[in-house]
């Protein structure tokens, strides 16, 4: 589900805390996203089932304050690990209160909450009841809790006058996210997984002249891969110079005029949209994409050649020269010519959704918008998915039926599942692990 405004309902309690700051900020509180209450318990002790639950707020508000750049920016690591739930799970905000085991994730233009239902009731006697799995645009996650914030920070006024404790957090993070160059540096640092200020200097340092060397967009993309390559920054830098190396040229056609991008469109939905637009105006068709075409388009010859290996899979892509951009020298990571393929309808996607004064475009592995945009382009370009569920409404849904699909798209076979778990026709469980 996308598209929910995210909520903090208040009403204000007696506390009985200690810290008078925290005393009158009890609360109940409720966590609303559209109208799933995210919050909602069922009270063992009370024998009742609520959307609320009355906790001490401040620490939660800390919280969020502390760890926001990370929130809003960090996209979800290959493997979850304690320092990153830390920052990420809303359960991590105190060990005296039992908080929802609410993940919020970002891929850069949308933030992800994500909570499960538990069996069993905690140690307090409360147990959460509801799953919950929703996007919601970026803006909107900082409105909510910028609002959130403002209610405690009036609340704190009003009743303990004297405290400024939580009026200087908000005003140091008010300052970091008004200041374009502090921002810049916080955003790259909570993207490569740093608490802001935390990273050292040398590291900042040759991040931000990467990134500014990259482009705006794109340069957030390659900072975004840094925490999976073995030499981190370095090792992002060796993989740029051997793009602009690359003996391997295409020509990547001019971009298309898709249509304004709707606030509420998902990167895979945009993907889609500006695929279909691209296969529209140079006259692809509704079916598979032969190779020959693509060749064509692209003015190359397939397989291409695999480059020597610099960071793989985790960071490739091209370098396309400047104005007019007749040709891009690309890294190839892979023989095989379905992944090839899909390959190069990435960077035909990082062409069209990077600005013109960016010269890289970076394929990753990162979970940010710019490789879901990209996959989803490449997947539509590739293997339509009209096409493809027409195709397998007669050829079934059984490993056969995938594989004479691959075979008809030229993709693989695990672009052809991937695709129908992700429009509903096949069950998540098909996907292979690895």
């Amino acid at each position: 589900m996308a598209d929910s405004e995210l909520a903090f309902e208040l009403a204000w309690l007696v506390g009985i805390a200690d810290a008078p700051a925290e005393r009158a900020t009890f609360a109940s509180l409720a966590i609303t996203v559209g109208q799933i209450p995210i919050t909602e318990v069922d009270d063992r002790i009370a024998q009742t089932v609520r959307r609320d639950i009355r906790v001490p707020t401040l620490p939660l508000a800390k919280w969020l304050i502390v760890n926001w750049w990370r929130l809003r920016w960090e996209p979800r690591p290959e493997a979850i690990t304690s320092p990153w739930l830390r920052a990420h799970c809303m359960a991590a905000v105190s060990t005296d209160v039992p908080w929802p085991a609410f993940n919020i994730t970002s891929d850069g233009e949308f933030v992800s909450l994500e909570a499960r239902a538990e069996r069993i009731h905690d140690v307090s006697a409360v147990r959460y009841l509801r799953d919950v799995d929703v996007t919601i645009p970026a803006h909107q996650f900082e409105s909510a809790v910028d609002g959130f914030l403002a209610q405690l920070d009036a609340r704190i006024a009003s009743c303990v006058p004297d405290d400024d404790d939580f009026k200087l957090l908000i005003a140091e993070l008010r300052d970091e996210r008004s200041n374009p160059k502090l921002a810049r540096i916080c955003r790259l640092q909570a993207i490569a997984g740093f608490d802001p200020g935390t990273a050292p200097s040398e590291w900042t340092r040759a991040a931000e002249q990467l990134a500014g060397e990259a482009g705006k967009a794109t340069g957030d993309e390659i900072i975004a891969a840094v925490p999976l390559l073995r030499d981190g920054v370095d090792g992002a830098r060796a993989a740029l110079e051997a793009m602009k190396r690359s003996r391997v040229e295409i020509r990547i056609p001019n971009g298309i005029d898709a249509g304004h991008k709707a606030t509420a469109e998902l990167p895979w939905q945009h993907g889609r949209r500006m695929a279909n637009a691209f296969r529209t105006a140079h006259q692809i068709g509704d079916g598979p994409l032969p190779t020959s075409a693509l060749e064509q388009l692209l003015e190359t010859r397939l397989p291409l050649p695999v480059s020597p290996t610099i960071a793989g899979r985790r960071l490739s892509g091209g370098y396309r020269d400047s104005y007019p951009r007749a040709r891009t020298r690309i890294v190839v990571t892979t023989d095989r010519p379905d992944n090839q393929r899909f390959y190069l309808g990435r960077l035909i996607a990082a062409s069209l959704l990077a600005p013109a004064t960016d010269n890289f475009l970076p394929i990753t592995n990162a979970a940010t918008a710019f490789q879901k945009f990209e996959r989803s382009f490449a997947q539509e370009l590739l293997c339509p998915w009209q096409a493809l569920d027409d195709f397998t409404n007669d050829s079934g849904l059984d490993d056969d039926g995938i594989s004479s699909a691959a075979e008809h798209f030229i993709v693989s076979e695990h672009l052809i599942l991937s695709t129908l778990v992700n429009n509903g026709k096949l069950s998540r469980d098909r996907l292979p692990y690895t």
